[in-house]
């Protein structure tokens, strides 16, 4: 059986749909990541979540501009939304976990790191403080 050429090309569409969702919440994963790893206050969390939807809306439109000349279909969304629901069941939950798990690992020895370089700069500003004092009450005494 032959299947037509228009019909391939909808199955092809619907396909893409169902990457574009997973891809979008892929990237919202790299959001997550990082506020599990790095605090982030409610601005800064609705900034975010405000530049991600308004990406979304233009990839969304591009998608549909390239593949469907800008024709917004049902199953179009229907395939993006099932692309999410798939991914944040099932892809998601393991990224999260690990990409956490390593970052954090990271994190924790840049901040060790980190500390270690400061520890003599410390000990610099104690000193210059003293040599700066013992200045100022040289040029009292004067």
């Amino acid at each position: 059986m032959i299947v037509s050429e228009s019909i391939l090309t909808e199955v092809r569409f619907f396909l893409i749909s169902i990457l574009s969702g997973a891809t979008l919440i892929f990237f919202y994963d790299i959001f997550r990541v990082l506020r599990r790893v790095i605090v982030h206050g409610a601005i800064w969390i609705a900034i975010e979540d405000f530049l991600y939807w308004f990406v979304c809306a233009v990839l969304f439109f591009a998608m549909l501009y390239q593949e469907n000349d800008g024709l917004v279909r049902g199953f179009a969304m229907g395939g993006l939304f099932l692309g999410m629901l798939g991914y944040n069941h099932f892809v998601s939950p393991v990224i999260l976990r690990y990409a956490v798990m390593i970052l954090g690992f990271f994190i924790k020895i840049l901040r060790k790191i980190c500390g270690i370089l400061i520890k003599p700069l410390k000990k610099v500003k104690k000193i210059l403080k003293k040599i700066g004092k013992a200045i100022r009450i040289g040029l009292y005494k004067l």
